[in-house]
């Protein structure tokens, strides 16, 4: 019998060579979608332009846009914990236990919050800077804490598949866009989300 394969993000999966690009893309395109919801952050084209460069091929010498440089700090992080799974330990500078999975997103928010978040409030003019309410740079320990996140989905007891179309859907794809991601016909993307949807709902129950 074949093994079950796991999902990009599932906490399980092991980070490995042949994965660590792909876990690194997808972190960055959820950490950018945060950032726009949470915030109302003008990112679309930095969100935009990574999506361009995830479907980026090989013989494709166009250059990568910005967005991709926040994929590439999240790879580079996992990187370093080759041959670990994603709900590993890790502990931040100030001692706090977290898994690696977390500490990547908040790599992925560091590097937005210094090279994009930052440079456009301080570009802002007077009056706008008056009518925003006022956001404060978060630290280490204040960074998005996705522990909630991954509480919800333990409860939803969701596939594996299940799992990776969740993920790639709160990064923002379209529906054709993950046919194409993970080679699967939008009937398939369509009976996942509705699965998802009822599991999610079981759980407010």
């Amino acid at each position: 019998m074949k093994e079950f394969q796991k999902g990009i993000l599932d906490n399980d999966k092991v980070i490995s060579v042949e994965n660590v690009q792909r876990m690194g893309e997808v972190i960055a395109l959820c950490a950018i979608k945060t950032v726009i919801v949470r915030g109302s952050k003008d990112l679309h084209n930095l969100y935009k332009g990574l999506l361009k460069d995830i479907k980026h091929t090989n013989d494709d010498m166009s250059r990568f846009s910005d967005g991709y440089d926040i994929a590439q700090e999240a790879m580079l992080f996992l990187c370093q914990h080759m041959g670990k799974r994603l709900n590993d330990v890790y502990y931040t500078k100030t001692g706090r236990k977290i898994t690696i999975k977390q500490a990547c997103f908040s790599v992925g928010d560091r590097y937005l919050a210094k090279n994009f978040v930052s440079p456009m409030l301080n570009t802002t003019s007077l009056n706008e800077q008056i009518m925003t309410e006022p956001e404060t740079t978060l630290d280490d320990e204040q960074k998005n804490d996705y522990t909630a996140f991954d509480g919800i989905v333990a409860k939803m007891k969701l596939t594996a598949v299940e799992y990776e179309t969740l993920s790639i859907l709160m990064a923002g794809f379209t529906m054709l866009q993950i046919g194409r991601i993970l080679n699967v016909n939008r009937t398939t993307i369509w009976r996942r989300q509705n699965s998802i949807r009822k599991k999610y709902m079981a759980t407010l129950q």
